[in-house]
């Protein structure tokens, strides 16, 4: 959407998990100036356990998958655990995003889904010209419908529409693809990563990363993009459109498996 005509700063609504890199978000788009009026947070835990993605999961998946990929979780955690504390405590700087969060004089809004009727109507309330989005929840159409604009932007740490879903840098490591590690930022439709482009960039493998620090660096990245077209967007310019010409089949990926683990152990060793 083409508006050359506005300059003032636009209603931004964050759509996030409370989770520290999803906070980030929010702290850097308000550090960058972004017009940053209410944050809401949609927590898919139970008793701080992600039961209900666990069900979806088996639902999709089966249980065999899901148990296969549970344990990959568990080794890989066990091999990695110190070393991504620390690139994440490099990344993410928890005092100064909370710092930036109590300082911030917006509404943060808590809630179990964005789709409920309440959490609609607290949406509606904020008059969002523009919805951000930071999150492993589902926002239903009903919810990208809000904004006045008809703006949603969200961002996935992988090159699209070549590595969508999950830990898009450990398929495409385990494809010995490693020019596709990267990230995107996109306008949020019905699918799975799959919305029309507005920026990509890729990530230059840094000694000691993981495949879940190389997802946090794209990340940060979204976020610094983000903030960057939403201030352009107050000044005039156009929010950019790029709609792919197709969508590659099987290029929607899941949580590794136990055996897909093994083989990226063997297969490559530009990170861990």
């Amino acid at each position: 959407m083409s508006n050359h005509n506005a300059a003032r700063k636009h209603r931004v609504v964050a759509l996030v998990n409370p989770r520290l890199q999803c906070l980030s978000t929010c702290a850097t788009l308000i550090d960058a100036g972004v017009n940053l009026v209410g944050v809401v947070e949609s927590n898919p835990r139970t008793a701080g356990l992600p039961l209900k993605s666990l069900r979806r999961l088996v639902k999709k998946n089966g249980l065999p998958t899901t148990i296969s990929q549970v344990i990959s979780r568990c080794v890989y955690t066990v091999r990695n655990r110190r070393s991504d504390a620390q690139i994440f405590d490099e990344l993410f700087h928890r005092t100064a995003i909370e710092d930036t969060l109590a300082e911030w004089s917006g509404e943060r809004i808590e809630c179990e889904n964005y789709g409920d009727a309440e959490t609609r109507t607290r949406i509606r309330s904020l008059k969002p010209d523009i919805l951000v989005v930071h999150s492993q929840s589902w926002v239903t159409k009903r919810v990208r419908e809000i904004p006045t604009t008809g703006i949603v932007i969200g961002g996935h740490p992988g090159i699209t529409p070549f590595y969508r879903g999950s830990h898009s840098p450990f398929w495409a490591l385990l494809h010995n693809k490693p020019e596709l590690v990267g990230w995107t930022v996109f306008h949020v439709n019905q699918g799975v990563d799959c919305g029309d482009v507005i920026r990509q960039g890729r990530l230059n493998i840094q000694p000691g990363d993981s495949y879940m620090s190389l997802n946090w660096r794209g990340m940060k990245q979204i976020a610094s993009a983000q903030a960057d077209v939403i201030l352009k967007f107050d000044r005039g310019e156009a929010i950019p459109r790029q709609p792919h010409s197709e969508i590659p089949r099987d290029s929607e990926f899941g949580l590794p498996g136990v055996f897909s683990y093994f083989r990226y152990l063997r297969r490559q060793s530009a990170a861990r």
